[in-house]
């Protein structure tokens, strides 16, 4: 790893910055930017069909965070064990869609566009396409806040390893003197190319910054998305 994983204090100004600058903006349109709502599923003329599941999904994985950190202090300083369960999270909470969603509502707030529930991305011909991955999420809202001045575009780039996501998804990796070595094109069964070397590694100081940034990103967005949602019930 050669990047520098943003701090706790970037990630928490990031955080609140996008929130307090969309403030003031009309209470409907925040609403449905938190709100999670089904455009498949029809409802009552001039309604939107609110849809709990993102919220249900979002609330597992806070759970999840804190239980893997509570097995991260039972584990102690085992690196092998550690790494593992380092990656778990990480990698888990990168792929999950409500905190992205939430960030690229409000950044669409911003720059003057309807919320939306579909993460789509539009490309320079035209065509709108569903983003799937969550590369493609954190692209798209990297664009965003780069349009309308947001730090939170720097942030997520700094969070996000797609190099370090592959390699633990498809088990393309394995654990050596207390690191992660990514197989890269040294094992025969998916190489696409010529045999070649490994495509890098991490240490355990590594894994932990990720788990610590990514961590610190799932629970400021949960406790923003939070704190609007008492705002606007008032």
């Amino acid at each position: 790893m050669t990047r520098t994983v943003p701090t706790d204090t970037e990630i928490r100004q990031a955080v609140a910055d996008l929130f307090v600058a969309t403030a003031t903006l009309d209470r409907i349109a925040r609403w449905n930017a938190v709100v999670p709502s089904d455009p498949g599923i029809s409802a009552r003329q001039g309604q939107k069909h609110v849809t709990y599941v993102p919220s249900y999904e979002a609330r597992e994985l806070v759970d999840f965070v804190l239980d893997i950190d509570e097995i991260i202090e039972a584990v102690g300083a085992e690196s092998p064990r550690v790494m593992r369960i380092l990656l778990v999270g990480y990698c888990h909470i990168m792929e999950s869609e409500l905190s992205p969603t939430l960030i690229w509502n409000q950044l669409r707030l911003l720059k003057g566009l309807d919320p939306s529930w579909r993460f789509t991305r539009t490309t320079q011909k035209g065509k709108v396409l569903l983003c799937k991955y969550p590369g493609e999420k954190f692209a798209e809202i990297s664009t965003l806040a780069g349009n309308v001045g947001q730090s939170i575009g720097d942030i997520v780039q700094g969070l996000w390893d797609r190099r370090l996501r592959n390699a633990f998804s498809h088990s393309r990796y394995w654990l050596a003197s207390s690191r992660v070595i990514l197989s890269g094109d040294l094992s025969p069964i998916s190489r696409e190319g010529n045999p070649g070397s490994a495509a890098g590694s991490y240490s355990l100081p590594e894994l932990r910054e990720y788990y610590r940034g990514s961590r610190t990103f799932l629970l400021e967005v949960a406790s923003a998305h939070g704190a609007v949602l008492k705002a606007l019930n008032q």
